[in-house]
């Protein structure tokens, strides 16, 4: 299904920025050596912002937070959503997990599959200007954990794709699931995962 594609408002990720990535990854020695220490202040700046919060995350979120997916291909991406009172009978009765999130992604030799029950529509935001890295083959960058509108079981997902959109997911849990696969053929692999891409609508 398509997803929502908002217009990009100022600094949707608060610490790991598509800008900042960018000039992080200059060919101008001198702008990446400042974007260098900057990074380094994100890194500890969000360290120091998740710690101050993981005492209001679930055991299952805090699972999520800890996961590094940095360079994982994404597979794909989908969006149940359950948004009438008609359907929401059809399942006895309203539910807060009635809509939900698949997010696929595979790091070496690893499956990771991140179901999400969401609270809210997940919204894509369209790269910075003058994006200058490729969009094939999308992969993880960089992911934000934070607590959405300072509800306590209420989070929110921020993760910069290489294609440079950033997703936010508003989510009340979040299952991960980690599957070791077998070893595969790169070429039919990659040829796979840009069908299904194409089917979730992201292209």
């Amino acid at each position: 299904m398509k997803h929502p594609i908002e217009k990009r408002s100022d600094r949707v990720m608060r610490y790991f920025t598509p800008e900042l990535y960018q000039q992080f990854n200059s060919p101008d020695d001198e702008a990446a050596d400042l974007a260098n220490a900057a990074w380094e202040r994100a890194i500890r700046d969000y360290r120091q912002h998740l710690k101050s919060i993981r005492h209001k995350l679930p055991p299952e979120v805090q699972s999520l937070a800890d996961l590094c997916l940095h360079d994982a291909e994404v597979l794909g991406f989908d969006e149940k959503v359950q948004s009438t009172v008609a359907e929401s009978k059809q399942l006895g009765g309203v539910s807060p997990w009635q809509s939900v999130a698949i997010l696929c992604l595979r790091q070496q030799e690893t499956l990771y599959v991140l179901l999400y029950m969401l609270s809210d529509r997940t919204r894509a935001h369209p790269p910075v200007e003058n994006w200058q890295f490729s969009g094939e083959r999308r992969h993880w960058l960089y992911d934000e954990l934070d607590l959405w509108t300072n509800q306590r079981e209420r989070f929110l997902h921020r993760i910069l794709l290489s294609d440079g959109r950033v997703l936010e997911i508003p989510f009340l849990s979040a299952i991960v699931s980690v599957i070791p696969l077998p070893a595969v053929n790169e070429a039919s692999l990659s040829k796979r995962s840009s069908s299904r891409s194409s089917a979730a609508g992201w292209n």
